[in-house]
């Protein structure tokens, strides 16, 4: 069976202008890659030239047992944005709303101890915000509607206890000389989502069983960026499980030894291999995911797609947010293996280019 070295969070993601490569249990203080020496190549480019090329996102999933979605968070240094999307898992209804704003300072904070973000504007209030001294991740949701969309209030709350589970890892992207790194995050959820539809009627829902799964992520952005992201949320035997399968055009040859593929069940971490995402007939049809090990045989049913297309200076994003059911087996170990039909979960596939 296929496995990958697990150690203790450095202090540091950057030593010696060099990046500490791997997968580690825990979190740094701080999650930084700046100061890398020559990251593009030979040239000797000024820190504050390279650092600038450092591009962050954020994104806080979360399942409710009747909802699945997404808020995601972009510093694209000249603006920010920040979308909500999420799903009515019976009804397949798709709710989506977004907000841009001026940039800010640390859109995208460093410290992973105490933080805090927020987007407003008049229609619009979200605040995401962690603080492991009192023990606590939240995240505020105010959205008004207007003519295609209900109005959404929600709070959702999660602890930093014995039941978090916490990876932080560093990739080569694509070479030695410069990186990614991904935190993840995934806790037990509960909250309060209110949804006033336009002829007033009123959903309230609440929750105390649900998952949620927050990443950070930083790299050095190329001129090209392109990637999949296939994110698994639900229940299995009455058990959490979540699992997180990614590949994009920055990835090492070496994927066997460094990959940020994992899977949470029942609050262990079991990291994946590397798997081949294919959608031959579009990606509105069937996904197959699989691998080389015979750890990973899973088939996305797409349900509901959500585009959004960025054009802004020099900056151009197609990004597809698509919500699905997968089916198909994940490999614990050589005893163990899990078999579900109609989990739920989501697909991104996005294209960048500056």
């Amino acid at each position: 069976m296929y496995t990958r070295e697990i150690s203790e969070a450095p202090d540091k993601l950057i030593k010696k202008s060099k990046a500490i490569f791997g997968t580690f249990k825990g979190h740094p203080k701080f999650f930084d890659i700046r100061g890398i020496r020559k990251p593009f190549g030979t040239w000797a480019l000024p820190l504050f030239v390279t650092d600038t090329l450092i591009k962050s996102k954020m994104a806080y999933y979360f399942y409710t047992g009747s909802y699945i979605g997404c808020i995601f968070f972009v510093d694209a240094k000249i603006l920010e944005y920040v979308e909500v999307v999420f799903w009515d898992i019976e009804t397949h209804k798709r709710y989506s709303y977004h907000c841009v704003t001026g940039p800010q300072r640390q859109f995208i904070p460093f410290s992973l101890e105490a933080a805090s973000t927020s987007c407003f504007a008049k229609s619009r209030y979200i605040r995401f915000s962690w603080d492991r001294r009192h023990n606590r991740l939240s995240l505020i949701l105010n959205l008004k509607g207007d003519k295609n969309r209900p109005e959404v209030h929600a709070v959702f709350s999660a602890k930093f206890d014995e039941r978090s589970c916490e990876l932080t890892q560093v990739m080569p992207s694509p070479n030695l000389r410069r990186c990614t790194a991904s935190y993840d995050l995934v806790q037990p959820l509960k909250g309060d989502l209110n949804i006033i539809e336009k002829n007033e009627t009123v959903k309230n829902f609440s929750f105390n069983e649900g998952i949620s799964f927050f990443n950070m992520k930083r790299l050095y952005m190329t001129l090209h960026y392109s990637g999949e992201t296939i994110i698994g949320m639900g229940k299995c035997n009455e058990k959490n499980l979540l699992f997180k399968l990614h590949g994009s055009s920055q990835e090492i040859q070496n994927q066997e030894k460094m990959n940020d593929n994992f899977m949470i069940y029942d609050g262990r971490i079991i990291p994946l291999p590397p798997v081949v995402i294919t959608h031959s007939y579009g990606i509105d049809k069937n996904w197959v995911i699989q691998d080389t090990e015979n750890m990973i045989d899973l088939t996305f049913t797409p349900l509901s797609d959500n585009l959004n297309k960025v054009s802004i200076l020099i900056l151009r994003s197609i990004y597809h947010k698509i919500y699905g059911k997968f089916e198909g087996t994940l490999n614990i170990d050589n005893e163990e293996k899990l078999t579900f039909r109609s989990l739920p979960g989501l697909a991104e596939k996005y294209l960048v280019r500056l």
